[in-house]
């Protein structure tokens, strides 16, 4: 579902493969770095663009995409500035 681009060779991958198949770059080896909105600059987290709720016994659940949905694709926006981020395909089954 979501893709990352290795930072040497700029080679789509998968967000949960470590090392690049292409390259050998090393996820691990560099700071993690969290995406910032190109807009306002602001730090996000996957969490922002969810709704989530605490339990009785204080555990998050999460109740639903926070984007809108247009056309058999989610717009991912700026939780923050409101700002258009992109858009995604989802599974309509």
């Amino acid at each position: 579902m979501f893709n990352k681009g290795c930072w040497e060779c700029g080679k789509e991958l998968d967000i949960s493969i470590q090392i690049c198949s292409n390259c050998g770059y090393n996820f691990n080896s560099a700071p993690h770095i969290k995406p910032k909105c190109p807009y306002c600059k602001k730090e996000l987290h996957i969490y922002d663009f969810y709704a989530t709720k605490i339990d009785k016994k204080r555990h998050q659940k999460f109740q639903g995409f926070k984007g809108e949905y247009t056309r058999r694709k989610k717009m991912w926006y700026c939780p923050f500035c409101g700002s258009i981020l992109g858009f995604s395909e989802w599974n309509t089954s």
